[in-house]
């Protein structure tokens, strides 16, 4: 009895593992609400436990103004959702020179880089972070493991994806079409 009544009543470290395991629950929740926000994640919202799987699987990446998110022509295998911050979408001319086409900001639930997680995909833009961005980062090879253990909840992501992918497909296409009828036009001197 006498050595009982000199045992604490928690371990030493304990209220430490305590606090982390709380810590880590509040991320996880931050991650679920801005997944909820994201339009790729919209058939999830109601599925029990699919965003907070999702949000488990995904890691942090934080990155300084002027750092490249990704890089035009490098082979990606992760998407990216901007959770915080603002970066700039830039594309190159076949001499190299870069141009601005976009502006990309968290609170807009942007997301890119989609197609890696579906094929080694080329990066068809660089985004670089204009102020310290955080974003959430999902590998093709995690995706895969969410896809095989839960198909359910892969294959309306999937279709989400496949869709964004084709509508940046149909507008590089009508960019394309637009650029060559002003040279047709030019040419001919109308």
């Amino acid at each position: 009895m006498r050595l009982a009544s000199k045992l604490p009543l928690k371990p030493e470290g304990l209220r430490e593992v305590e606090v982390i395991e709380d810590e880590l629950l509040e991320q996880i929740e931050r991650r679920v609400t801005h997944l909820k926000a994201v339009s790729l994640f919209a058939d999830l919202v109601t599925t029990e436990g699919s965003l907070e799987h999702l949000a488990r699987i995904m890691t942090v990446r934080t990155f300084k103004p002027h750092d490249s998110i990704i890089k035009e022509g490098e082979v990606g295998t992760e998407m990216f959702l901007l959770v915080k911050g603002e970066a700039s979408v830039f594309k190159s001319t076949p001499d190299g020179d870069q141009y601005k086409v976009a502006i990309i900001k968290g609170e807009g639930h942007a997301f890119f880089g989609e197609g890696g997680l579906l094929d080694s995909d080329s990066r068809s833009a660089t985004i670089q972070a204009d102020s310290v961005c955080y974003c959430l980062v999902l590998s093709r090879e995690s995706y895969e493991s969410f896809g095989r253990s839960h198909p359910e909840w892969a294959l309306p992501v999937t279709l989400r994806v496949a869709r964004a992918v084709l509508v940046r497909l149909r507008k590089t296409n009508n960019d394309l079409t637009l650029l060559y009828n002003a040279l047709v036009a030019e040419i001919r001197g109308s």
